[in-house]
C-alpha cells in the first residue's frame, strides 16, 4: 500500500471519484472540502495516476559542463580556499554557478573537506622527569592568582 501525504486532503479512492466524476468542479470542491484547483488536478491525471507524487524534480535544471567541472576543481586545489570563499571567487568568471552547484562538484570530486592546514611549529615532546637518588622526591608548583580571603584581603595561594 502507498503512503499518503500526511497534509493530504483527500484518499486515493477519493481521487478515483473526483476523475470519474463529470459533476461540475464547484460541485465536487464543496463536497470534499477541497479547492477547485485540486479538483481539475485530479481530472487531470486521471482514475489511474490518483497516488502522490513527489515534488522533487527528477534531474537538475543546469549541471556544469566539464570544462566548469575541472576550473572549480583546480582552484579549490591550488587555493585551498574555504567554500565561500571559492564561491565568491568562481561567481565573477562563472555567474551562473552557486554555492549549492559548487558544493556538489567538490563533493563528486571528493574535494568537499578542506585537509587539515600543516602545523609550522613542532610537536612539544612528552617530557619525563629527571632521575634522582633514593630519598629525593620531585615537586612541582603552581602558582593560582591571588584570591580575596574574608578578613585576611588577598593572599598568594600555591598548588
Amino acid at each position: 500500500m502507498d503512503q499518503i501525504h500526511p497534509n493530504a486532503r483527500t484518499t486515493p479512492v477519493v481521487r478515483a471519484a473526483i476523475a470519474a466524476s463529470t459533476e461540475p468542479s464547484s460541485v465536487l470542491a464543496k463536497r470534499y472540502g477541497v479547492s477547485t484547483e485540486t479538483i481539475r488536478t485530479w481530472r487531470k491525471r486521471g482514475p489511474e495516476d490518483v497516488q502522490d507524487h513527489s515534488s522533487l524534480p527528477q534531474h537538475l535544471r543546469w549541471r556544469a559542463t566539464e570544462e566548469e567541472r575541472a576550473i572549480v576543481c583546480e582552484l579549490r586545489r591550488s587555493t585551498g580556499f574555504p567554500l565561500d570563499d571559492l564561491t565568491f571567487t568562481l561567481r565573477h568568471f562563472l555567474p551562473h554557478l552557486n554555492r549549492d552547484a559548487i558544493d556538489r562538484i567538490l563533493k563528486a570530486e571528493g574535494l568537499g573537506r578542506l585537509p587539515t592546514p600543516p602545523t609550522t611549529t613542532p610537536k612539544k615532546g612528552t617530557k619525563t622527569f629527571k632521575a634522582y637518588d633514593l630519598g629525593f622526591l620531585h615537586i612541582a608548583i603552581k602558582h593560582l592568582p591571588k584570591l580575596h580571603v574574608i578578613g585576611a584581603g588577598a593572599r598568594k595561594r600555591y598548588l
